[in-house]
């Protein structure tokens, strides 16, 4: 499963030397495209954004969980820009109300809360704590710099790139 992917679609938003505002290319109906293959159009994450009702910043995250079986969730958590980073934490509320899709079929409620099991160990080290990513120019896309409660975590780092919905990029493996 793609801890990684899960983590980071927690704090994604880019800022550039020529960006004030990291969520602008959200405004444009753009999402993000975490480990893009431009070639086969796939990305292992795609983070998007939306205010709700109170004018909160929600991220919808659409995650590779498993190649084999492929097991995709959606989670819904909301974030916040932070001296021009996009922080947001992980909480057990948001693996509690994920959806998974298996195969391509929406899972059930039993294979949902067996998925929810098998993940969590691996996310409560994480849970509560605070993710904020600053994107950086780099070549063709951005590359996301990632802190966790403040302290910088290279090996979270991940390549991404902002797409339109438009252009059919599919979380696969």
């Amino acid at each position: 499963m793609s801890l990684l992917a899960f983590l980071l679609a927690f704090a994604p938003g880019p800022v550039t030397a020529d960006s004030a505002d990291p969520l602008a290319p959200s405004l444009k109906g753009q999402v993000q495209c975490y480990g893009p293959n431009v070639e086969r159009k796939t990305c292992v994450s795609i983070g998007a954004y939306a205010k709700d009702a109170q004018g909160v910043i929600q991220n919808t995250a659409t995650v590779l969980m498993a190649a084999s079986p492929q097991i995709i969730m959606t989670t819904k958590a909301p974030v916040e820009v932070k001296a021009g980073a996009v922080c947001g934490a992980i909480r057990m509320r948001d693996l509690e109300t994920a959806s998974f899709v298996i195969d391509g079929t929406p899972a059930d409620a039993t294979d949902a809360d067996a998925v929810r099991k098998a993940i969590a160990p691996a996310y409560a080290p994480f849970l509560d704590k605070e993710f904020c990513t600053v994107y950086r120019a780099d070549g063709p896309g951005l590359v996301g710099e990632v802190t966790v409660d403040g302290v910088r975590r290279r090996e979270l780092d991940q390549r991404m790139r902002w797409i339109s919905p438009a252009e059919g990029y599919v979380v696969k493996p």
